[in-house]
């Protein structure tokens, strides 16, 4: 532990800092798509959906591209500094959303986000880097949980600010919110970063070549991240829509707090995860991993199915308004489908740390990135392509086969991964 000093001060600096800026982010991104038919209001439904379709997988691709960048950057010039870039820029990107005059300035503006931002990727990098190997599934949990939490009082306070003040001035105050992580990161966060450290013989000549230290091993692991991430995010832009749908349409009133209390719930499900199951990660994660993506496609394969079964009369009081069954009914099934869903991108950060050398973990984490990026740009490809022909509840059919699938995977490269942390871990004691 000497030789990690600060490394929890950092997790709990980051864990803060990650909290406020998700928090500022969840504010006003999630009700874009009631943001793009303000900008566009002869828009159809189906154009609508594409819309928000196509600006979730714009900024993906934007982080797909540029987090290897990012990542590589780190490595040489320091993690804490990637952080701060990220953080910036998310300020300055979420302030000029705020003044979109149509839907194109829009969508080139999530575009920029994706190239500019990355404030997860990089501070989850600076924790993995200064935290014991033996502790890098409790802290990458524990880390996991601010996000999530940062994410459910956005949502629960963006549904109210949208509400009162329009979704225009939501982002502006958004923009602040991300600027005090920029703010906590530069004053709290510690990294005494050396960019030649020095290796030892056996890693220095296992290094030689990135491709066959480092992402050629890794490769199981971001497969099942990449493909984690476009189950959990298949209906990630459509959420919106589909609680406005089960509502009775756009005339019903409601719709904002029934969002944020729909994606919230969904938030305290993977913020539970991360303080839950963190303390069972470094156990057994293959089983767990296995056994959560089985429970979250079964969890998504309800929120299709309940809704039929519920009467749409009589309409139940709800904060003020009158809520259908159906769509009140998607508040605990997403809150279960991401609690379990959390439970595996939790697993998948672990396994990528503990099969990377700690040379190379800032352009790992960038990677990462970018298959997370994929995994997600195939989901909100897959919502653009299905949800304005099939509707959005064939989405609650395609989601659950993709986590069986998962499951698949999970128990098929396990064992993989396993025999790669292990040497990791022998390479690392030899370095000592």
């Amino acid at each position: 532990m000497e030789e990690y000093p600060y490394w929890r001060r950092n997790l709990w600096v980051l864990w803060v800092a990650q909290f406020v800026s998700v928090c500022g982010f969840s504010l006003s991104i999630p009700f874009a798509p009631y943001f793009l038919r303000e900008l566009a209001p002869e828009a159809t439904a189906a154009q609508i959906r594409f819309y928000a379709a196509l600006a979730a997988f714009i900024s993906q691709l934007g982080f797909a591209i540029f987090s290897p960048i990012w990542g590589w950057l780190a490595d040489r010039y320091g993690r804490k500094n990637m952080a701060l870039r990220a953080a910036f820029g998310g300020t300055l990107v979420l302030g000029l959303m705020g003044f979109s005059q149509n839907v194109t300035q829009f969508i080139l503006l999530r575009a920029l986000q994706g190239i500019l931002t990355g404030t997860i990727a990089a501070s989850m990098t600076l924790i993995a880097c200064t935290t014991p190997q033996e502790k890098q599934g409790y802290a990458l949990g524990i880390y996991s949980s601010s996000l999530f939490s940062g994410d459910m009082t956005g949502l629960f306070l963006g549904g109210f600010m949208a509400a009162n003040f329009g979704f225009r001035n939501s982002f502006h105050i958004s923009a602040i919110l991300v600027l005090g992580t920029a703010l906590l990161i530069l004053f709290g966060a510690r990294e005494d970063f050396h960019r030649e450290a020095p290796l030892a013989d056996a890693i220095r000549n296992h290094e030689s070549d990135l491709w066959h230290s480092a992402l050629l091993p890794a490769l199981p692991a971001l497969f099942i991240y990449s493909f984690s991430c476009l189950a959990y995010c298949l209906d990630e832009s459509q959420v919106a829509l589909y609680v406005e749908q089960l509502n009775g349409g756009p005339a019903q009133p409601g719709r904002e707090l029934l969002t944020s209390l729909t994606l919230g719930a969904g938030s305290l499900g993977a913020m539970s995860a991360g303080l839950i199951l963190s303390h069972f990660i470094d156990r057994n994660p293959s089983r767990l991993a296995c056994l959560s993506a089985i429970a979250a496609g079964l969890a998504m394969l309800t929120m299709a199915l309940l809704p039929q079964w519920l009467p749409a009369t009589p309409r139940a009081p709800f904060l003020g308004h009158f809520a259908t069954w159906s769509a009140l009914c998607l508040i605990p099934l997403r809150l279960l489908t991401v609690f379990f869903a959390g439970g595996v991108d939790t697993i998948c950060n672990t396994w990528i740390s503990k099969v990377t050398l700690p040379a190379h973990r800032g352009i790992m984490f960038g990677i990462s990135r970018t298959f997370r990026a994929i995994g997600t740009c195939s989901g909100h490809l897959t919502a653009g392509a299905v949800a304005p022909t099939l509707g959005i509840t064939t989405l609650y059919y395609i989601g659950p086969l993709a986590f069986f699938l998962l499951a698949t995977m999970v128990f098929f490269l396990s064992k993989v991964i396993t025999v790669r942390i292990e040497e990791v871990n022998r390479l690392t004691v030899t370095a000592k």
